[in-house]
């Protein structure tokens, strides 16, 4: 019986688990994410609920100040400054920063100047200040996040640059 109880734990620290969320889709364990010399713990990305992400829009019509936009909420789109036939920028921050920085606001502001463009700026976060380990995996969920809205957008015939 013993045998069998640390063959079964054995077998969970070796086998790959993993997780999904509904719009966003299944995330695994396994490598390249975990259990590679340069990554050794096996982490799951925290939930999209936890990590949070947020998209804020700027504009030539809002350079200065941001508008909340989400995919799963179409009116926010709707009632925002956002242009379909403009080309969409998004800047996504890293490890340990927030999609409100200055870096970001500056970033897309000269853009703004030399273009008629939608500029989004990515917040999260929640998911980027815990430890890297958690963070790497958490980037994942935000790229689904930010999938699901160029998808969204797209739909509704944005062109969106990468």
């Amino acid at each position: 019986m013993l045998r069998l109880w640390i063959t079964a734990i054995l077998l969970g620290a070796v086998e790959g688990r993993g997780i999904c969320f509904k719009r966003l889709g299944c995330f695994r364990d396994d490598p390249p994410w975990g259990g590679i010399p340069q990554r050794r713990l096996k982490i799951l990305p925290c939930s999209p609920e936890y990590i949070n992400t947020r998209f804020l829009l700027y504009t030539n019509e809002n350079p200065n100040r941001c508008q909340e936009i989400k995919a799963t909420d179409p009116q926010s789109i709707l009632a925002s400054n956002f242009k379909t036939n403009r080309k969409t920028h998004f800047i996504i921050h890293g490890f340990i920063d927030k999609g409100e920085g200055n870096w970001l606001t500056d970033m897309c502001q000269k853009i703004i100047q030399a273009e008629q463009t939608n500029c989004i700026c990515v917040d999260w976060r929640r998911g980027s200040r815990t430890f890297y380990s958690q963070a790497v995996n958490n980037i994942r969920v935000v790229g689904a996040e930010v999938w699901y809205l160029i998808n969204f957008l797209s739909v509704r015939g944005t062109s969106c640059s990468y």
